[in-house]
């Protein structure tokens, strides 16, 4: 037997990217909950054991000054780093989407070797650097560019896609036409709603990584609105 017959392969990876609504109209028990939730998602998913791959995790906020910040490229979730978010400013959601768009796009950051990435959008408003009216049509968010473009791109169009509305005065059109398919958003009322929908998307993912067809992503959208208080509705 030959050197060649050895075959060093690294793990698989399972990329999960947050992108998280930090406007000002986060502040207070929106933005500790969210704090908080991810916390728990990476204490939880660093303990998990017998699974197909590693998990990775990407932080991108919109909010501040029309900012978008990529908090760290798609990292080991045993190395990862957090940092607490705070809320601020305007929600340039549509930035978030196209700068999202190209981290996945890139194939030096995301390997063709790795899962379908998950998604996370929350939101707790509307998009400020969307240029049509407040509280638009779904038909006219698939046709506004960020979005336009994120589904033409053949990688993102693949993702499992998650949408989260945090207040009631989130624009649940805007995050319909981000997920693009059968599924609602989730929704949550309080500090208690976002972690039980945190949890679901920790669970999901870890089922995710668990099974036979990770990139089955369609079987994995599906939220137990019994077991879990209709967040999802």
């Amino acid at each position: 037997m030959g050197l060649n017959d050895f075959v060093i392969t690294k793990e698989r990876a399972l990329p999960i990217f947050i992108l998280a609504d930090v406007s000002g109209s986060m502040r207070g028990m929106k933005i500790q909950a969210v704090n908080k939730a991810i916390q728990d998602m990476v204490a939880t998913l660093r303990n998990v054991d017998d699974i197909r791959g590693v998990f990775k995790l990407c932080i991108i906020t919109f909010g501040g000054n029309d900012e978008v910040i990529v908090h760290q490229l798609p990292t080991d979730i045993k190395d990862v780093e957090i940092a607490e978010l705070v809320a601020a400013g305007r929600t340039p959601m549509g930035a978030a989407i196209t700068k999202l768009k190209e981290v996945i796009e890139d194939k030096e950051i995301v390997k063709s070797k790795d899962f379908q990435p998950t998604i996370v959008l929350l939101s707790d408003g509307c998009p400020t650097d969307y240029d049509g009216k407040e509280y638009d049509s779904l038909e006219n968010y698939l046709n506004w560019e960020p979005i336009t473009l994120f589904h033409e791109a053949p990688r993102c169009a693949k993702c499992m896609r998650i949408a989260m509305s945090v207040d009631e005065a989130t624009d649940l059109n805007m995050l319909r036409a981000f997920l693009n398919n059968e599924t609602e958003p989730m929704r949550a009322s309080n500090a208690n709603d976002i972690a039980k929908m945190f949890k679901w998307v920790t669970m999901s993912t870890i089922s995710r990584m668990s099974s036979t067809d990770p990139d089955n992503v369609q079987s994995f959208l599906k939220f137990d609105s019994e077991s879990d208080d209709d967040i999802l509705v």
